[in-house]
């Protein structure tokens, strides 16, 4: 899929003073044209259906009661821009509280029951255990390990 380039730098949990660090980026199929030749030679142009639009939002820094706030809002943002898929990167949080966990499976229910696509892109072991202390591990969508799923 090609990148439309949008990035947005928030940081989850980030300090006053700090720079952000909440990068998005929105990944979309775009109309593919084929050229179809008609019976005269000229060129008429054909649109291929639109595959989805998916946004990724990479995390980093903390994930509480503090900054939970900006998550959800920006799932609503990307929502509203009319995206049907979304993948949350875990792998640059530091930290996450049960606030975090909260709000990342109500989310995902929430876009879900909407019908987007919602994706988790498993974190450090530090960061997934708390979603096991949660007991949320088997309901959220954690996407696989590409390193564990092209092991033999």
């Amino acid at each position: 899929m090609k990148s439309d380039g949008t990035a947005s730098p928030l940081r989850a949990g980030a300090r006053e003073g700090e720079q952000g660090g909440l990068a998005m980026s929105r990944h979309s199929a775009w109309n593919k044209h084929k050229a179809v030749r008609t019976a005269s030679g000229e060129p008429r142009l054909a649109l291929a259906p639109v595959s989805p639009w998916t946004h990724t939002l990479v995390l980093s820094g903390e994930l509480n009661h503090r900054s939970a706030h900006v998550l959800e809002a920006e799932i609503d943002r990307v929502c509203e821009e009319g995206v049907t898929a979304i993948i949350v990167d875990l792998r640059g949080l530091t930290d996450i509280d049960s606030t975090g966990v909260a709000v990342i499976a109500f989310r995902s229910g929430l876009c879900r029951r909407r019908g987007y696509e919602f994706t988790l892109i498993p974190g450090s072991d530090a960061i997934h255990s708390a979603f096991e202390e949660a007991g949320m591990v088997d309901l959220l969508p954690f996407q696989e390990d590409e390193l564990t799923a092209s092991e033999p």
